[in-house]
């Protein structure tokens, strides 16, 4: 049988192979390899089917293996929202312990396909070729499986598909905590038989470690994913500002958006301040598990987005829910004269006047609003670069907003000039702007590629000013961190709560390099746009995980397929990529690459699952404010929030940011005449 993969088809040695599929070892002498099929499924793709037959007089359990061995020598590996070339094991300095490398005290570490965006996938690459491996999704008899690579020397890899679930030598279980290693097994009686088929797939880089993007183009031709919105764009902007709106909150005389509902054990359960059996016994009381406004905590950014949200309930205090329906529906979109929500905008301007007035004389300011009123804030609360993006940003698109309603906050934009000037007149060649400072302009952590969420802020002040000044921190920015960072294929520590390599980081590089396409016209940002567009989909999930009917994801209907893994350290599922989707659009249609709006249809559907549209909608025998979104869709054997970190549960955090991308989404789709995004 030809068992070598190479880029003309399947071969029957060594000779121009790129993967060689491994004969069969039988892990049980009852057990025979009744049939092997492979085929070849053209452009590079092939499918492996195996069918093993207990020939024996009694049952047998067993685990079945399919290794696929490299024929060239690899410069880097992936395994999909998992590993992404060892998670810095060159680097043991991080904070929270996660799996590094490829094996721990030399056992290699083996993961459920429940964590991988690609269903049990392994990726490794040189500059010129890449092979990867992964499950079928079409029967769970395929699908559930564990993944791993082998190394035997410096540059030859293993990869591994083990059938059914083992996470060994330990099952990573939360942030920063592992738990014992986790083994299932087939169990077969005489004369019974198990099929699984598996995708051997060939993925040339398009740049040097980008092999991903031709395994997203294999991954969605051969796992065709599917997930349809579950309402409409109007119906999700009134939904999300709606939610905004329960969250204003008068703190100190300003209005403000609170940071979430929650339950009262969610800050120790997010934080690992308790143990599981601690959690055990506070879900048993009420009091622990009722849903409300626990903390005073205001975020301008990041998870709260006050500026975000409150630009929202502007947007909507201005007429846009009609605007978005007029462009839904074709026609002009244009803004309607008049003020519809008077005494909703005054609150929503009320939000970034709160904000504005305690920027300090050096540009920065305290991320969360309350930390102004903690005694020694100074020293005991460090400001991010994340938060201080967003609020630039924000800052001129509300100037910008208002303006076109007769209203001038000219300060807004200063407001924003002074922020970023502060980080312009501290870039560091060697750091960027870094992570964490003081809000005496002290730096605290410089390492991250956060510093990313300063390109947009700084790209929409150079076109709301026209100096080129901040044209060009933009340009060199985006220099530094493609050349340090994206080049590699990895972001770290833009979700700030982390420090390690993540997801969220990269979309600030989709958007800001679009924006720098449209003013440059050089083509270097388009690929760059690309580059960063694939990296954030490396974290995206092309399938749906098996799970029991005692779940949260089978009671309330949840779908994996187009959610997004949120770090190495939190892997759970998120709606973040709600975000990216005008982005993608505005991909597919400047490079003519349609799957761009394939990717960008299962992010927004996915977003849109777990919003409680009304009044009787009860998840964990509460009710949810209408509007409001789980934070936390947990797939995986990894949880913070529950006793057992069993797959297939929601925690109870419901945060303003999913409402904030989503009304945001809808509305930059509108302004682009794109809606509706979903095609009849």
């Amino acid at each position: 049988m030809n068992r070598f993969f190479s880029e003309s088809g399947l071969a029957g040695d060594r000779a121009g192979a790129v993967a060689e599929l491994l004969p069969w070892r039988a892990p049980d002498p009852a057990l025979r390899l009744a049939e092997e099929r492979v085929e070849d499924l053209g452009g590079g793709a092939f499918a492996v089917t195996r069918t093993i037959e207990n020939a024996g007089a009694a049952p047998v359990s067993f685990r079945d293996e399919l290794r696929v061995r490299d024929c060239f020598e690899a410069s880097r590996y992936l395994i999909p929202c998992v590993n992404y070339d060892g998670n810095g094991a060159e680097s043991p300095a991080a904070a929270t312990p996660i799996p590094t490398g490829l094996s721990r005290d030399g056992e290699p570490w083996l993961f459920s396909y429940e964590r991988t965006g690609i269903p049990g996938c392994t990726l490794t690459e040189s500059a010129d070729v890449g092979v990867a491996l992964f499950a079928a999704a079409d029967t769970p008899e395929s699908l559930v499986c564990a993944c791993g690579l082998q190394s035997f020397d410096v540059s030859t890899f293993d990869h591994l598909l083990v059938r059914p679930v083992v996470e060994a030598p330990l099952t990573y279980t939360a942030k920063g905590e592992f738990g014992p290693r986790y083994e299932t097994a087939i169990t077969l009686a005489p004369g019974g038989r198990f099929t699984a088929k598996s995708f051997v797939c060939l993925c040339r880089p398009k740049w040097p470690n980008y092999a991903f993007a031709a395994l997203a183009g294999h991954a969605l031709r051969l796992l065709r994913p599917r997930l349809e919105p579950c309402m409409d764009e109007t119906e999700a902007f009134d939904l999300g500002v709606r939610y905004i709106h329960s969250l204003l909150y008068l703190y100190k005389g300003k209005w403000l958006v609170c940071e979430h509902v929650v339950n009262r054990m969610a800050h120790d359960c997010s934080a690992m301040r308790i143990s599981r059996e601690e959690i055990a016994e506070r879900m048993k009381w009420e009091y622990w598990t009722d849903l409300g406004t626990w903390c005073e905590t205001f975020e301008v950014g990041w998870a709260g987005q006050n500026f975000l949200g409150a630009r929202m309930l502007a947007l909507r205090a201005l007429g846009f829910a009609a605007v978005a329906s007029a462009a839904a529906s074709g026609g002009s979109g244009a803004q309607p004269p008049s003020i519809p929500d008077p005494a909703l905008l005054e609150k929503a301007v009320g939000v970034f006047d709160a904000f504005v007035a305690t920027q300090r004389p050096n540009g920065l300011l305290h991320s969360c609003y309350n930390h102004n009123f903690f005694e020694g804030a100074l020293e005991k609360r460090p400001i991010d670069v994340c938060n201080m993006g967003w609020a630039a940003a924000e800052a001129v698109r509300m100037a910008r907003l208002l303006r076109a309603h007769g209203i001038d906050r000219p300060e807004y934009v200063a407001f924003a000039e002074r922020i970023c000037g502060f980080f312009v007149e501290h870039w560091s060649d060697e750091w960027g702007f870094g992570k964490r400072w003081r809000v005496d302009g002290t730096p605290l952590e410089r390492d991250g590629t956060i510093g990313g969420f300063l390109l947009p802020a700084l790209l929409e002040l150079y076109g709301e000013t026209g100096k080129k000044r901040w044209l060009d921190a933009a340009l060199r920015a985006s220099d530094f961190y493609f050349a340090r960072d994206l080049d590699r294929f990895l972001c770290t520590a833009g979700a700030i709560d982390c420090q390690c390599i993540d997801k969220e980081t990269a979309w600030p590089f989709v958007s800001g390099s679009l924006a720098l396409y449209r003013i440059t016209g050089d083509r270097t940002h388009l690929e760059r746009a690309e580059k960063a567009a694939w990296y954030f989909l490396s974290w995206m999930f092309f399938f749906d995980t098996v799970v029991g009917p005692e779940t949260d994801f089978a009671k309330y209907g949840y779908h994996t397929t187009g959610g997004t893994a949120v770090s190495l350290e939190h892997q759970c599922i998120d709606p973040w990529g709600a975000i990216a989707v005008p982005d993608l659009v505005e991909l597919a249609d400047l490079t003519g690459n349609g799957d761009f709006r394939a990717f960008a249809r299962l992010l927004w559907a996915n977003s849109l699952q777990g919003v409680t549209r009304r009044l009787g909608d009860f998840i964990h025998d509460k009710q949810r404010p209408i509007g409001s979104q789980n934070e936390g869709f947990f797939q995986a054997r990894y949880n913070k929030y529950r006793p057992v970190p069993d797959p297939g549960y929601f925690n109870d955090v419901l945060a303003p940011w999913p409402s904030a991308f989503r009304a945001w989404t809808v509305a930059r789709l509108a302004a682009k005449r794109a809606l509706p995004l979903f095609e009849p």
